[in-house]
């Protein structure tokens, strides 16, 4: 580690004191904010007879003949903001769903740019900028390789692995870019399917043209840097009005959604077998880009599936037999997801992760997510916790649970302290991109790695919650002190309503194949 990385160290607060300020309790020696854990090793679990829905079966609506079927969705009455809507069938014919990877966004490390030929147009925090982004169908343009076959040769060759990244539920959009460049300045290449790209399907934004261009003249300008931008790929006049939304101005779509747990709770069964119905349509998709997959991505010696919030959800359910053989050499990453039966699933059999039992697992979460927390702000909180409500009691929060019970052989939850905000870039990001990168680097010897690197051998960013046999939870908290700065200070794009931590502290060391040479 350089200077200012020692630097950031000594200035750091220990985790031992993560709780300060915060409602805390005491588990295993350490300050941790009330809310997740709470019931493994130390405290006992609640009595389950205090479960406000102990009685609801607990039944999985997702028969693939109901998707064949018009999906009636309810609001509550009494309210203008919503109103009834539906759902028509869904096409179970996978070739349908062939726009997620024609129109796939492609981020690649420097090492793929330079052998390319390719101009570089992003960079990581946006200091250098030495990556490239763009859509998959830009790549045509690479001066160095005029051929798919010679592209194909290039891109086995110039990463360390190439990650299958899942988007959220707005799009390649905010968080989303970021992590693919952070994972992009770690020397893989990612490839993230967009959900978004048919103007005639279940959900869609219109694509701005030339996007690699415009990425390009964008990061030529401090206050338009690209990395911090809530939104740099899709038209902004052109969101993704949710059919739900009772307007009748703009088009709507009837997957682009709002989660308001009043209104999943006015009719919770209309609203499981709906979020079955988003988890279909990304299923769908991910079995055509597996069953298309570039040659370089099954010839690279590493393959992850990362996926965050909506996409985390998805890249902790989704199993392929051909893409399990592929994780084999990877793993999986799973961002903005607790893995627990809560709002977004209709059952708990499918929270639960899928694939084989010794595919190395990173799950990353704020401790105080708003949608999936285990604390009373909530969304997954809220439809829980109420006689009306549904999914698992209690919530803790995290992947730990779900990952012990399944019995995961080299799983780590991590939950990271200090941050109000359901992305993990906002003002952790200096620590999320340094546990990736570790995690990338040695998927299989990822627990050790970050106890030695992150806990009291360590820079002690990091705090052993629980450990079983192959599962382990850790707190930590973000690498640099500094205050965050409103949004206007990163960027003039970036999300007004946030404050970043604007400092960039790197950690650790990066593989060989990083490097751009």
């Amino acid at each position: 580690a350089g200077a200012s990385m020692l630097q950031a160290r000594h200035r750091h607060a220990k985790v031992a004191d993560a709780g300060k300020g915060m409602l805390g309790v005491e588990l295993q020696g350490e300050a941790v904010p009330s809310g997740y854990g709470e019931w493994h090793g130390a405290v006992d679990r609640p009595d389950p007879a205090l479960n406000p829905h102990a009685t609801r079966e607990d039944q999985c609506l997702d028969d693939p003949a109901s998707f064949d079927t018009t999906l009636h969705v309810a609001v509550p009455e009494g309210q203008t903001k919503y109103w009834n809507f539906t759902v028509p069938p869904m096409s179970s014919t996978t070739e349908d769903y062939s726009y997620a990877l024609e129109h796939a966004f492609v981020v690649l490390p420097s090492r793929c740019v330079l052998r390319l030929g390719l101009v570089p147009n992003v960079g990581d925090a946006g200091r250098l900028i030495n990556q490239w982004m763009g859509r998959i169908e830009e790549l045509t343009t690479a001066p160095k390789a005029t051929t798919s076959a010679e592209r194909d040769v290039i891109l086995a060759q110039c990463a360390c692995g190439w990650a299958i990244f899942a988007h959220g539920s707005g799009g390649f959009t905010y968080d989303n870019p970021r992590y693919s460049i952070m994972l992009a300045a770690a020397g893989y290449g990612v490839l993230a399917p967009d959900s978004f790209a048919s103007s005639t399907g279940l959900r869609y934004k219109a694509p701005l043209k030339n996007l690699s261009s415009r990425l390009r003249t964008a990061n030529t300008k401090q206050q338009s840097l690209s990395f911090w931008c809530e939104n740099n790929v899709y038209d902004p006049t052109s969101g993704c009005t949710a059919t739900m939304a009772n307007q009748t101005s703009s088009p709507s779509y009837p997957l682009c959604y709002s989660s308001d747990p009043q209104v999943i709770l006015s009719h919770t069964e209309d609203w499981r077998a709906y979020y079955e119905r988003v988890f279909r349509l990304r299923q769908l998709e991910l079995d055509y880009v597996v069953a298309h997959l570039p040659e370089y991505i099954r010839q690279a010696p590493k393959v992850f599936l990362v996926g965050n919030s909506e996409g985390g959800m998805v890249a902790a359910r989704y199993s392929n037999p051909e893409l399990e053989k592929l994780l084999a050499s990877g793993g999986r990453i799973i961002l903005q997801w607790s893995c627990e039966s809560n709002y977004y699933t209709s059952c708990s059999e499918n929270a639960g992760v899928g694939g084989a039992k010794s595919t190395p697992i990173l799950n990353m979460i704020s401790a105080q997510d708003p949608y999936f927390a285990a604390s009373p702000e909530s969304i997954a909180f809220k439809v829980t916790n109420d006689p009306r409500g549904y999914g698992q009691w209690p919530l803790t929060g995290n992947c730990f649970a779900k990952l012990l019970d399944q019995g995961f052989e080299n799983a780590t939850a991590i939950v990271l302290a200090h941050t109000i905000y359901h992305g993990l870039t906002v003002n952790t990001a200096n620590v999320a991109r340094a546990l990736m990168k570790t995690f990338l680097a040695e998927p299989r010897n990822f627990q050790h790695m970050a106890l030695e690197l992150f806990g009291r051998s360590g820079n002690e960013l990091c705090a052993e919650l629980q450990r079983s046999q192959g599962q382990t939870l850790l707190s930590c908290q973000e690498l640099g002190s500094e205050n965050n700065v409103h949004a206007s200070e990163v960027s003039a794009c970036a999300y007004q309503s946030y404050e970043f931590h604007k400092e960039y502290y790197e950690y650790g060391t990066y593989e060989m194949c990083a490097s751009g040479i």
